[in-house]
């Protein structure tokens, strides 16, 4: 049983890694405060993916005006646009010419502000 489990993990790991060119971005409210969380179910308009020379990000229902920015390691801007999602509900911003490492995006509108680091190889 054990066995056949790892195996099972191998292969998924395996396919994942060959058909999957697009990799999604968990992203999470700014700030995070520390305690017992509401047990209540927060939907996100806001999704974002990264490949091999795009980072996308998405908005499932219009907030308004919205900032994206994108942080190298160093804190250092390497992307800023602010976009009217009642007209635009993707963004597309290339990646191709960045340094491999990881970096952070913001993503902020009204009062909230998405965060996430991640991967560019």
């Amino acid at each position: 049983m054990k066995r056949s489990t790892v195996f099972s993990f191998l292969f998924v790991l395996l396919a994942s890694s060959v058909f999957a060119s697009t990799t999604g971005i968990s992203l999470f409210k700014d700030p995070i405060h520390p305690g017992p969380k509401p047990l209540s179910l927060n939907l996100i308009p806001v999704s974002a993916t990264i490949s091999e020379t795009t980072l996308s990000v998405y908005f499932d229902s219009p907030v308004g005006n919205a900032t994206i920015t994108v942080y190298d390691a160093n804190d250092n801007v390497v992307s800023q646009e602010t976009v009217d999602t009642y007209s635009t509900s993707e963004v597309f911003i290339a990646t191709d010419t960045w340094a491999s490492g990881n970096y952070t995006i913001k993503i902020t509108y009204g009062t909230t502000t998405l965060s996430s680091v991640f991967l560019v190889e």
